[in-house]
């Protein structure tokens, strides 16, 4: 069992496993958090916008959407919206808590978000986009349990590295630490796509249970990457001793 364990992370150690996904900014399932907010479809009295405008002109980023063509024909896509009655709050606009929402779907170029009720479809070109940050964003999904390799007298740790962001994330770096040593290794970490996710294999020269592991790895270590969050990059592994 040992001998099959080993021999899949050496596997690992000789190439990243990439994980792509291509679907919209916010992935479905996804468990993870998202630089996203609420934004007005006017701007400085201009409107009704798209979201796509929306998001662009607030913030530089992109509507949470979805391709439409599986379900309606004359359309591309469709964007998150909601609508209040008051047009107040889009146009000034205005923080109003106690205002109430429904959520709607906004089409392609036509800025109108379209609401489905019990008793039909209601239309309102006053309302909020659902707009995600359109910047990569790693974070550390996994530290998996560290293996000992009696072979090269090593700890093998293999981590999860996954970007999290609207868009793909350049080469960078990630490094391991233990924290009681403060021995550490630094991995190149490859270009990943949004959504993706890559395996990386770490290495210390000795048994990291002594007698309790202590690690810390941190994405885009010497901060190479423009991210959504800059704050989101390190994940702490804490386990009691284990023997090998």
């Amino acid at each position: 069992m040992f001998k099959f364990v080993f021999r899949m992370l050496t596997a690992v150690a000789t190439c990243f496993i990439t994980v792509i996904s291509y679907a919209d900014p916010i992935q479905d399932l996804s468990m993870q958090n998202y630089e996203a907010g609420w934004f007005p479809n006017y701007w400085q009295g201009q409107g009704p916008l798209t979201c796509r405008r929306t998001c662009a002109i607030w913030v530089g980023g992109v509507p949470e959407s979805e391709a439409a063509t599986d379900l309606i024909d004359d359309f591309e896509s469709t964007s998150v919206c909601k609508v209040t009655r008051d047009p107040e709050i889009i146009e000034k606009p205005v923080n109003d808590p106690s205002s109430h929402w429904l959520y709607g779907n906004q089409f392609d170029d036509k800025p109108v978000c379209y609401v489905g009720t019990p008793y039909g479809v209601k239309e309102g070109d006053h309302y909020m986009c659902l707009c995600v940050c359109n910047k990569p964003d790693l974070i550390v999904s996994q530290i998996y349990d560290p293996i000992w390799n009696p072979g090269t007298g090593q700890s093998i740790i293999v981590v999860d590295i996954t970007n999290i962001g609207a868009l793909a994330a350049p080469i960078s770096q990630a490094r391991l630490l233990d924290i009681d040593t403060l021995a550490n290794d630094v991995q190149a970490t490859p270009a990943i796509p949004a959504g993706g996710t890559v395996s990386i294999v770490f290495t210390l020269g000795y048994w990291v249970f002594d007698p309790d592991a202590v690690l810390e790895v941190t994405a885009d270590f010497t901060n190479l990457v423009d991210e959504c969050n800059e704050n989101n990059n390190t994940l702490t592994y804490a386990e009691q001793g284990s023997s090998r």
